[in-house]
């Protein structure tokens, strides 16, 4: 019989103890990268945060133990915790250089391929439904560019030029997505790939922004007479691996259409023309391609500064322009030569994404602690710290499965016989409860698991956590920890080791030793049950740090 809501009540107090516990970080070790494996845009960054650092009198954090940078690594380039082995793995390993190849390991692998695939999807188009059409043709699109490291500058082209039968050219469901609507395409589209929230100059002139109503319908004059038009459907494989049938759509630019784009509030007719107020004279069907050539020129003051900022983001916690679709006058960048140096560095290296991580996740700006000191405890601009950030929604839910052992409890309750397939579908609908309990709308770009209500309930009695930390169940985690170790010690050090991602502290050890010896519980061995369901709801395992 499962362990009831009920009896962790009754326990509550000791369980509050756990929870102080492990409230916190893990104590940090000083472990440094090796100098001579970081490559020099590395070191250039790093030079510069250090310079920017002694002018303000800051003293930067150490760096983090093996750990907790495999943890945050992960984390940031895969969206799921490691396991117990690949924890062990990289600690046990005493090559001086293990944390580039281990970067070089994840950049470009399935595993970040998947994840990556994910956030690009969610940041073209929302978090639309798994059976949507465009949201299946740009997933299998976008995988395809991360896999072979395609130029940001013509992935960013492809996209906004995209012409053709979708069945051919996938890039194309980003423009059906927004309806071929001049208006919503202007909008997304210098948000995203320019940074810039030009949305307010729909209605009027921007309040605090250059953006002027005629500078948005200008840049929206580019998207008239996109035309499309149904053809037969057709099979592909989805998101969760199975056949599924498509629409194909063709799309097509009408040379049949004006010049201008008449905008009714302002009583007048627009012409197609760039934010430096050069007007497009070309062809009416070469009109995106012209526009997708502006937006990734080289002299583009926007666009290569957007995307760094964006990936800065998320491996930072912190924007140099925040929000990040923020550039101009009212959001000033905190590090303003870094941001233009490293989106400089951007576009001499071909604009490769991968060059980009590779940059940041080296650095020791990125590797450092999130413990801070004295001098550094109210930095939030320079980087003298990591700056913890709640998790996604996805990685929170992939964590979650990885630290439950979601997929072999599943497995032992089918026999062993289900299918790749069923439990990815199994996987998205709970990706798809976790999103219903957000409550957010479609269009919010990365939406943290912040600890509403439902969700504080779900954790605290939900099926993924109960049924994987029951003994009883078959399969379940705890009854594999327990069946596969019999001294105490090692029983707690896996459960660390799969929820946390490190091993238990000496004083944790002995907490939960005394715990134990003392546990009204006539079962003794409900008390890591009780163990593993405080570490599972504690601000360590819900935190990246």
């Amino acid at each position: 019989m499962k362990t009831t809501f009920w009896k962790r009540y009754r326990s509550w107090a000791i369980l509050l103890a756990f929870a102080f516990l492990v409230a916190s970080c893990a104590t940090v070790t000083t472990i440094t990268t090796t100098d001579r494996y970081v490559h020099s845009s590395t070191k250039h960054l790093d030079r510069h945060i250090d310079a920017v650092l002694k002018r303000e009198g800051l003293e930067p954090s150490k760096q983090t133990n093996d750990t907790e940078f495999l943890r945050r690594i992960y984390l940031d380039m895969t969206g799921r915790i490691p396991t117990p082995e690949e924890v062990l793995d990289f600690v046990d390993d005493a090559a001086p250089n293990k944390r580039s190849k281990k970067i070089d390991e994840l950049i470009g692998s399935k595993a970040s391929v998947d994840y990556w695939t994910l956030l690009w999807v969610n940041w073209l188009i929302g978090r639309r439904g798994d059976g949507d059409d465009q949201r299946i043709g740009l997933n299998g699109w976008v995988r395809e560019a991360l896999e072979t490291n395609m130029p940001y500058n013509q992935f960013v082209k492809e996209l906004v030029s995209a012409d053709g039968e979708t069945k051919d050219n996938a890039a194309g469901n980003y423009v059906l997505r927004y309806e071929r609507s001049p208006v919503f395409l202007t909008s997304h589209t210098s948000r995203l790939f320019l940074g810039l929230p030009m949305q307010c100059a729909e209605c009027h002139d921007h309040k605090t922004e250059a953006w002027l109503q005629e500078d948005f319908y200008g840049i929206a004059a580019f998207f008239t007479g996109i035309e499309s038009e149904e053809k037969e459907e057709y099979q592909v494989v989805d998101m969760s691996g199975n056949p599924t049938m498509m629409q194909n759509v063709l799309i097509k630019n009408t040379p049949k259409q004006q010049r201008t784009i008449y905008v009714e509030s302002m009583d007048t007719s627009v012409p197609p023309r760039y934010l430096d107020k050069t007007e497009y004279k070309g062809e009416l069907t070469k009109k995106r391609e012209a526009l997708a050539e502006w937006m990734t020129a080289k002299t583009n003051p926007y666009f290569s500064k957007a995307i760094v900022n964006r990936i800065w983001k998320h491996f930072m916690g912190r924007a140099f322009v925040e929000p990040i679709d923020g550039f101009g006058e009212e959001y000033p960048a905190t590090n303003p030569e870094l941001l233009a140096w490293l989106a400089e560095d951007f576009v001499i290296h071909g604009y490769d994404l991968q060059h980009l991580m590779r940059t940041i996740l080296n650095s020791k700006v990125y590797q450092r602690s999130s413990k801070t000191n004295k001098s550094n405890e109210n930095d939030d601009i320079y980087y003298s710290h990591a700056y913890m950030k709640p998790l996604s929604t996805e990685q929170f839910l992939y964590s979650m499965l990885q630290a439950t052992a979601f997929e072999k409890l599943q497995q032992r309750k089918a026999g062993g016989q289900l299918k790749k397939v069923e439990v990815e579908n199994m996987k998205r609908e709970h990706l798809r409860r976790f999103l219903f309990l957000l409550d957010n709308g479609e269009m919010e770009e990365i939406e943290a698991f912040n600890g509403t209500v439902p969700q504080a309930l779900m954790m605290i009695n939900g099926s993924l956590v109960n049924d994987s930390a029951n003994y009883k169940e078959r399969g379940s985690f705890i009854n594999y920890v327990l069946d596969n170790w019999r001294d105490t010690i090692d029983r707690v050090q896996y459960i660390y080791l799969t929820v946390l991602s490190r091993k238990p502290t000496s004083k944790e050890q002995t907490y939960f030793q005394r715990y134990l010896d003392r546990s009204l519980y006539r079962d003794k061995i409900l008390a890591y049950e009780d163990l593993y369901w405080v570490l599972l709801n504690s601000a360590e395992f819900s935190l990246n740090h």
